[in-house]
């Protein structure tokens, strides 16, 4: 290391007050950090779900959900139910959905004749129309109720259409916090001290790591702004997302069960971990591919590292034009997830078959938590569900489609 770079850097760590405040305050424990929660958004809806669930153990009934719809719609311009209606009423039947029809966290009280939607954001955007989808799946499902739709940011941003913003009404996790420190002061004695605890923590993790001007969002401004130098030698010298996850993904494979599948190669010049179904290996069509991989064979899955996105896709190599087109009419037949359509040909020698987007989170704000997170729960309906789909249509097109080998 040049020695311009160690003085950067033992500049940086000797005697420095404020990294050391800094580190003090990040060595604070807190439960939802422990968990790798930061910044995992499924996990910050489940504990507001369970929050607003008057039937959930925190003991506080529909306190916690009366107190955010009327925080809520008090500060709203066109607040589409009062908040004197809300203080009135008895929330107490209100049932709480997750990830009904995509939607984040559902409310629905039968009794009063309210229902609530919320879209939670923690990093990522709107997109794809969806608030307008979900506003309008809602008013269809829920035609005589009163519709509350609440779009929670980080910011309390407003949607960016106009129509949206007149439907969405914003909130942040800052109120979010506020709420949950006011209620738990109030009601310690109701809770009790594990969710009093648990309530101090969710609003600690919000405040350390999600306001702006937070003491740890002062520090690390003033920290770069000292040290500007050091610390972009340190982030240069960072570890490698893509290829923590390259491993992460070939750790996967090679620890499922042989039974179902097999590593095949793990190339992290090209970002991709390719597997093999075992089962396959019964025709002598499959190992017929020379040049691609040393085992030659021709039908293989592939995950593939490409920015934002982590892919797993089912390639088939050149071969026998009757089995490559067995192979396809058998999956076009079975309706399998992800099918593409690009009909096998001569020039079209290696064909993409299916396509399935196991993360969208490879991006230079992502953690490798986050992405495991979303692997993993791909990777479970893939091997429950989708692979024996795609097993039993790969079997049918070679039992019916005359296999034959390729010379």
């Amino acid at each position: 290391m040049p020695l311009s770079q160690k003085f950067l850097l033992e500049q940086f760590v000797v005697d420095n007050e404020d990294l050391e405040r800094l580190e003090s305050l990040l060595d604070q424990f807190n439960i939802f950090e422990a968990v790798g929660m930061v910044r995992q958004e499924i996990r910050h809806s489940h504990f507001f779900a369970f929050l607003l669930n008057p039937s959930a153990s925190h003991r506080l009934g529909d306190i916690f959900l009366k107190a955010f719809l009327k925080r809520l719609l008090i500060a709203a311009d066109n607040a589409p139910v009062s908040p004197v209606d809300i203080d009135i009423s008895d929330l107490a039947d209100a049932e709480v959905r997750r990830e009904w029809r995509n939607i984040d966290v559902l409310l629905i009280s039968p009794a009063n004749q309210i229902v609530c939607a919320i879209e939670n954001k923690v990093d990522s955007g709107e997109h794809s129309n969806q608030l307008q989808r979900y506003r309008q799946i809602v008013q269809k499902e829920f035609q005589n109720y009163r519709h509350i739709f609440v779009y929670l940011t980080l910011e309390g941003i407003s949607p960016y259409g106009k129509n949206d913003q007149q439907h969405w009404l914003a909130y942040s996790y800052a109120d979010v916090a506020q709420l949950i420190d006011d209620l738990a002061k109030r009601y310690q004695s109701t809770i009790g001290s594990e969710v009093n605890i648990l309530m101090t923590h969710y609003s600690s993790l919000i405040r350390r790591h999600f306001m702006e001007e937070s003491e740890i969002a002062k520090l690390c401004r003033k920290i770069y702004s000292q040290h500007q130098e050091a610390l972009d030698l340190i982030y240069e010298h960072r570890p490698n997302l893509e290829s923590e996850v390259f491993e992460y993904l070939k750790s996967l494979v090679k620890h499922t069960t042989s039974e179902k599948i097999v590593l095949n190669h793990a190339w992290l010049k090209h970002k991709v971990v390719g597997f093999a179904v075992p089962n396959w290996d019964k025709y002598p069509f499959q190992k017929t591919c020379k040049g691609w991989s040393s085992t030659n064979r021709i039908l293989l899955f592939e995950f593939a590292l490409r920015p934002p996105e982590v892919k797993l896709v089912l390639t088939l190599g050149p071969g026998d034009h009757n089995n490559r087109q067995a192979i396809y009419d058998s999956l076009v037949d079975h309706k399998i997830s992800g099918f593409v359509e690009s009909q096998p040909s001569s020039e079209n020698r290696w064909l993409c078959l299916i396509s399935m987007i196991a993360s969208e989170k490879l991006g230079p704000d992502s953690s490798l938590s986050e992405i495991s997170e979303d692997i993993d729960k791909f990777w479970q309906q893939f091997l429950a569900h989708e692979l024996p789909r795609i097993n039993s249509a790969i079997d049918k097109g070679l039992s019916l489609g005359n296999q034959t080998t390729a010379t």
